[in-house]
């Protein structure tokens, strides 16, 4: 467990991730539109090259089980060490993840508010861009009852801000509120928690509570973490793991399967998403185990642990900047429809003004912590 600190390069990689994946999805034309604008019979071979490229940023959801395994992970460590009663336990998350959440809402609903000043047209376009779609519900939902939701992580129709991270959030916050009460069992909550989800999987209940989807889905990532965290800090596996360069190489292979099979259940190809997220939970657990047994050192360490630190504020801050960008880009080009890659040059920007936000909000929520244990 020296290498803990390693783990944080999976978690800014996942985050990193997202906001690619949410950029093209703001400022690029999409797939089916930019096949129908250039044919693949006019393709050479770098064009293949760039077309995979851009679909292979499509799979942010089964990143986000990342996170969920990770965060079960990093929760059996904390009760560990701290032996947390509910109540600090409560504290502890809620200073910890609000005040980045409710920065990156404000900031939402100001850059709506710049946006009607600024740009107003994009919100009466009348543009079937999905994305303007969402921007224009969101702003008409913009009102006090929308807000007072938000502070539950719940949406009207979309998220305050039309923030799609959002919606991991709340499955978070259900594991906070539970798992004081279940983490003294060993198995049993991995054992229920993966039958429901099996069940699920096979009878595809398509549940929208968020309690049974929990129960459900979600559940059964985050406890899998937990086992996870108990198995590595109990057993002796090292000497089962392969060779160094081995291990490296079927990690990147699990990133790449898992990449593929989420871009094939998003185009429908593949009709069970459980094969991706399944995947991703096999990516999650071979890679925690294969930084702890060999950790990154140098500058991929240095710049992974960056990433990591600043993952958070990246993944619920990115979307509000990439709004404010492409108000500015459509009203100086006037389009709203880009078929180059021009989201490649606003993922530096969101990565900046993330770790802005990191400074200034989310770095605070962890100095705060560390005196609230002190005492």
């Amino acid at each position: 467990m020296n290498n803990l600190r390693q783990l944080h390069i999976i978690r800014g990689f996942a985050a990193l991730y997202v906001a690619i994946g949410h950029a093209k999805v703001v400022f690029w034309s999409g797939g089916q539109e930019y096949l129908k604008t250039y044919p693949v019979e006019e393709w050479d071979l770098f064009d293949y090259l760039v077309f995979a490229i851009d679909m292979l940023s499509s799979s942010a959801q089964e990143f986000v089980i990342v996170f969920f395994i990770l965060s079960g992970f990093f929760i059996a460590f904390s009760f560990e060490r701290n032996n947390w009663s509910f109540k600090d336990f409560l504290i502890n998350r809620v200073v910890r993840i609000y005040p980045p959440y409710l920065f990156s809402a404000l900031l939402a609903i100001l850059v709506f508010l710049f946006i009607d000043y600024y740009n107003p047209a994009l919100f009466t376009s009348g543009s079937t861009k999905p994305i303007i779609v969402r921007m224009t519900r969101s702003y008409h939902e913009m009102n006090v009852a929308g807000f007072l939701k938000s502070l539950l992580y719940l949406p009207q129709q979309d998220y305050i801000g039309g923030n799609l991270s959002y919606w991991s959030l709340l499955p978070e916050w259900i594991f906070y509120l539970i798992i004081p009460f279940l983490i003294g069992f060993k198995k049993w909550p991995l054992l229920i928690f993966g039958i429901t989800y099996f069940a699920n999987t096979l009878a595809l209940f398509g549940f929208e509570n968020p309690l049974l989807k929990f129960v459900f889905e979600y559940g059964f990532y985050f406890f899998l973490g937990i086992e996870l965290y108990r198995f590595i800090n109990s057993n002796e596996w090292q000497s089962k793991m392969p060779s160094k360069l081995f291990s490296y190489a079927i990690m990147v292979f699990l990133i790449f399967i898992t990449i593929v099979l989420g871009v094939l259940c998003e185009k429908g190809i593949i009709n069970v998403d459980a094969t991706s997220l399944l995947s991703a939970c096999a990516l999650s657990v071979f890679s925690i185990m294969t930084l702890l047994k060999y950790p990154i050192k140098g500058a991929i360490y240095k710049v992974g642990v960056f990433f990591g630190d600043i993952s958070y504020s990246l993944y619920v801050c990115h979307l509000p900047i990439y709004y404010f960008a492409y108000a500015i880009i459509t009203k100086n080009l006037g389009r709203y429809i880009f078929y180059d890659r021009i989201y490649w040059l606003i993922i530096p920007l969101a990565v900046g003004l993330s770790y802005l936000s990191y400074l200034l909000i989310e770095k605070q929520t962890i100095v705060i912590i560390k005196k609230l244990k002190s005492k």
